[in-house]
């Protein structure tokens, strides 16, 4: 009795299990997580970003969207291109100056950590 129980609780445990590390597996990460790198560095330290390379070696710094933590981003990224010498991209729109380009992020939301 108790060991059929214990068949019937346990396969839809193992089934959920199964899902959830196909889903972790396929999640928003693409490559595993590296140091960051270029002149963004400050700005992903300051929002906890993770770094990771895509397929196509472009860098991604990946963080979750904790209270303020797109504005800080911004903020820095802005600094940084007007201390080179270059119109802030979130006052122009421009993502590109000189030898600067908005770097590329993921922006993770609370409910997606709930899903994982």
């Amino acid at each position: 009795m108790i060991q059929e129980c214990v068949m019937k609780f346990s396969m839809p445990m193992a089934a959920l299990l199964a899902a959830l590390t196909a889903f972790s597996a396929g999640g928003t990460r693409t490559a595993a997580a590296q140091p960051c790198t270029g002149p963004f560095v400050s700005c992903a330290i300051e929002v906890q970003a993770q770094c990771s390379r895509d397929a196509n070696g472009r860098q991604r710094m990946t963080y979750w969207d904790r209270a303020g933590f797109t504005t800080r981003f911004e903020q820095c990224v802005g600094r940084i291109f007007e201390a080179a010498g270059q119109p802030n991209p979130y006052k122009t729109g421009i993502s590109r100056a000189g030898n600067l380009v908005v770097p590329y992020t993921e922006l993770l939301y609370p409910q997606h950590r709930e899903r994982n």
